[in-house]
């Protein structure tokens, strides 16, 4: 039977970045900061404080009860609220569902009480989501086979263009992927072959037979801009088309305002039996054969952004890269070095910044590093990313990025 895509290739919600920052600011004018509320929302919510820096002093509930809690992040004092209303400098967040607002807000008001802030519920989700550990089956990791491509896009956020002709050695994938698969007890929810571009590495026909080897359940994915997919039916190592037939790999293809022959992809597609994903936008839910647009993932040189931000980022618990032996939580902190080298700048990785596979004793390891703030994520502008023009080559200057 035929598996379904599972579109792991959709970004997460992320949290309203306005809201964030209205948050932030309200909790540096408060000495005293309370959540209000107690349930795993609310333990996830204190998880993201924790990242951020900010000192929460405990919850505070509209009565005390003994309701058992599914998930404790770590333990904090409840009190109720009429019994900290009265601290110097005391603020309360509002992280309760929208539907008590109606009794507790008024409640608040009638004791003169205004220092509190109204999360939204579309807020209390997206960061609850975006810190909660991932599950064993939505585990997923992406290697880069070649660092450089065949195209040269703007902006791209592997710096591909920018890079020089790389492609992992066949010894050391193998190597990392059996690791990979100790890990995680031969079992994860999708990996992505991708690059630079992919189908350049003369060694691809293995590398997807080894990952098979290794995952025999997961979705495999093929991530190509589809330049060399047509020409490797007759290559001189193969098939593509039938390795990925007889190895149930799925190919995504990033469809770009260039001459290729699409409609043959698709028949070819079709003739192998090979699930094809064709779209201008990979995080699309669905095929969109639009105008390809370039995002710019805007980089602040200096690595002043804030913690706080790190949520609203879309690789944020989800794009994990594996690169020689470590783990890293993005491609743009996996392929730093060739930003620095291209445009001699100092984008500094920390030990903190990636996990070493050879040290990790389980999966679960890698899905809490996922889910937390890393030091690299300082460079990332993220107010000021988002789509940005049409597509088009790259000039290979800094200003694509900053």
């Amino acid at each position: 039977m035929e598996k379904s895509r599972k579109n792991i290739h959709l970004i997460n919600e992320l949290p309203h970045i306005y809201e964030l920052e209205d948050m932030m600011e309200f909790c540096k004018k408060h000495k005293s900061l309370y959540i209000y509320g107690r349930s795993e929302n609310q333990e996830y919510l204190l998880k993201y404080f924790d990242m951020c820096g900010v000192l929460i002093k405990g919850y505070v509930v509209s009565y005390l009860c003994d309701e058992e809690i599914p998930f404790i992040y770590r333990e904090m004092p409840v009190k109720r609220v009429e019994d900290v209303w009265e601290e110097s400098g005391v603020g309360i967040i509002l992280a309760i569902a929208d539907r008590h607002y109606g009794k507790i807000i008024p409640m608040l008001r009638e004791r003169c009480f205004h220092d509190y802030f109204v999360m939204s519920e579309f807020n209390k989700r997206a960061i609850a989501n975006q810190v909660r550990p991932r599950e064993h089956e939505e585990m997923t990791f992406e290697i880069s086979l070649a660092d450089h491509c065949n195209l040269s896009c703007q902006m791209c956020d592997h710096f591909s263009q920018l890079s020089k002709e790389w492609c992992v050695s066949i010894e050391q994938f193998e190597k990392d992927m059996i690791q990979m698969g100790k890990i995680f007890e031969h079992k994860i929810g999708a990996i992505t072959l991708l690059g630079g571009e992919p189908t350049l590495h003369k060694d691809l026909f293995d590398c997807i037979r080894i990952t098979r080897r290794e995952f025999p359940g997961c979705e495999l994915i093929i991530l190509t801009n589809g330049v060399l997919l047509l020409e490797l039916e007759h290559s001189p190592k193969g098939n593509l088309w039938e390795i990925c037939r007889d190895y149930d790999v799925h190919i995504s293809v990033t469809v770009y305002p260039v001459r290729l022959d699409y409609l043959a992809m698709e028949e070819k597609a079709k003739e192998y039996g090979v699930q094809l994903f064709m779209s201008s936008n990979i995080h699309a839910g669905k095929e969109l054969k639009i105008k390809k647009i370039s995002d710019k993932h805007t980089m602040d040189l200096t690595g002043s952004i804030d913690k706080f931000y790190c949520v609203n980022c879309l690789y944020f618990n989800k794009f994990n890269v594996l690169k020689e032996g470590r783990l890293y939580m993005c491609p743009i902190a996996a392929h730093s070095d060739i930003f620095n080298e291209a445009f001699e700048q100092n984008l500094a990785l920390q030990e903190k910044d990636s996990l070493n596979i050879y040290s990790v004793k389980n999966w679960k390891e890698i899905a809490e590093f996922s889910c937390q703030y890393v030091p690299f994520c300082s460079y990332c502008d993220l107010k000021h990313w988002g789509h940005h023009s049409e597509w088009k080559a790259s000039s290979k200057k800094i200003e694509e990025y900053v």
